[in-house]
């Protein structure tokens, strides 16, 4: 995970997004960052009365981008009292505008609770989260009912969770969490999960734990990151991936859990195991998964 200047934490005024503000404040606190926060007004679309013609899309009214600005200027103002934080309101389509925004500021993560309802792989997480995961090129932090998760403001994150797939793709995952680890002085867990298919599994974990280990040692010290033998523990655990990862997480008492996603097949993305169940890990999470 390279040096974090600037995130992006898109605002729709709601509990959910209070709740991540103690993420917002942790990250720009530890990296001298920049918070973006950004309303986007939907546009509103009429459709003609007769003829071929498209849509047509009603201008916003100065009263209501008034509104929004005011919302925005006043939001989680006391929160983030002492910290830089730019705040802006734009009109379109929330995920292109957020997706916009973060390719244009070159920003370096993405902070958004998990809301709303979707179709097929985006029910339950909310189409806007779904499409951003889909199209940010950067480290994307999302949590469910953040409205609900208390912190102890004396340890930010005590205990980050991390999954891999054994893969060299898994490797900006893994160094990812490695280094948010080391800058918070966290704990790392790092588990691989060999799937189940009816009574039996895949792979023996036993078999794999050398490799795991040994991926996870060769990794770290190629990228000069080290940990003391109690701050890290590596687990290879057979069960459904999603279900698994989660209780894993749960059991160490992660506040972050860190995943791979897949990319875009624009960018050559394939995808495996562990990128395809990213949006069941995400609504299953006990804690704000860090999709990189």
């Amino acid at each position: 995970m390279t040096k974090i200047s600037r995130i992006l934490l898109p605002v729709d005024f709601s509990e959910r997004c209070l709740g991540m503000m103690h993420y917002a404040r942790a990250f720009a606190e530890k990296y001298d960052a920049e918070i973006i926060l950004l309303h986007v007004i939907n546009p509103v679309f009429v459709a003609p009365e007769v003829g071929m013609a498209p849509a047509a899309v009603i201008a916003t009214p100065k009263w209501l981008i008034d509104e929004k600005s005011k919302l925005v200027d006043e939001f989680a103002s006391s929160d983030l009292s002492g910290f830089r934080v730019r705040r802006l309101v734009y009109e379109g389509i929330p995920e292109w505008q957020i997706a916009e925004m973060a390719k244009s500021d070159d920003v370096q993560l993405v902070i958004m609770p998990t809301h709303g309802y979707g179709v097929l792989r985006r029910f339950l997480i909310g189409s806007v989260t779904a499409k951003v995961l889909d199209d940010v090129a950067c480290p994307v932090l999302t949590g469910v009912h953040m409205e609900k998760h208390a912190y102890d403001s004396k340890e930010e994150f005590p205990t980050i969770a991390c999954a891999i797939d054994l893969k060299s793709r898994s490797t900006d995952t893994l160094l990812a969490a490695a280094r948010l680890a080391q800058d918070f002085g966290s704990k790392l867990g790092v588990v691989h999960i060999c799937p189940q298919t009816g009574h039996d599994t895949q792979a023996n974990p036993a078999d794999l734990q050398p490799q795991l280990e040994e991926l996870v040692t060769q990794q770290l010290a190629a990228n000069n990151l080290s940990f003391e033998p109690a701050r890290l523990a590596c687990s290879v655990q057979s069960g459904d991936i999603a279900p698994s990862i989660c209780s894993f997480a749960e059991r160490i008492g992660a506040k972050i859990l860190a995943v791979g996603r897949g990319r875009s097949h624009a960018e050559g993305g394939t995808g495996g195991r562990l990128v395809t169940n990213t949006y069941s890990i995400i609504r299953q999470s006990p804690c704000p998964v860090l999709s990189v």
